[in-house]
């Protein structure tokens, strides 16, 4: 009399047993799936290579001129000399990138002079 109950609770158990195994493989599937998207490569920021010389340095002129590049390098990277219509976020967003990309290459090549020159350009604009 008691095998149709056992049998009851079997297909029970069962069924939660199927159940609990779905939503652990529904559960790895996901984080599979946040980990392939964390893991896609980001896109390659777009670069312009300045020329310059060590003895560009050595005069006020030289390093004037190291920094004109330099900031004609930012805004064209950065979309502020392409000369189409921008709204007000693409602007705002576009000086934040050029002063970020000019500060980068300034600190990147670590000349003195050139921070110099750099930081009382800043102080001129503040």
């Amino acid at each position: 009399m008691t095998h149709p109950n056992s049998a009851l609770v079997l297909r029970h158990a069962s069924e939660r047993l199927s159940a609990g195994a779905a939503a652990v493989a529904i559960t790895v599937l996901m984080l599979f799936t946040v980990s392939v998207r964390a893991t896609e490569p980001e896109a390659v920021p777009p670069k312009v290579l300045v020329h310059y010389s060590a003895t560009s340095f050595e005069t006020a002129e030289g390093t004037a001129g190291v920094y004109r590049k330099l900031k004609s390098a930012a805004r064209s990277v950065c979309g502020l000399n392409n000369g189409s219509h921008l709204t007000v976020e693409q602007t705002l967003a576009a000086r934040e990138c050029f002063e970020t990309a000019l500060a980068d290459a300034v600190r990147r090549i670590d000349s003195p002079k050139l921070t110099t020159v750099h930081t009382k350009a800043l102080r001129t604009f503040s």
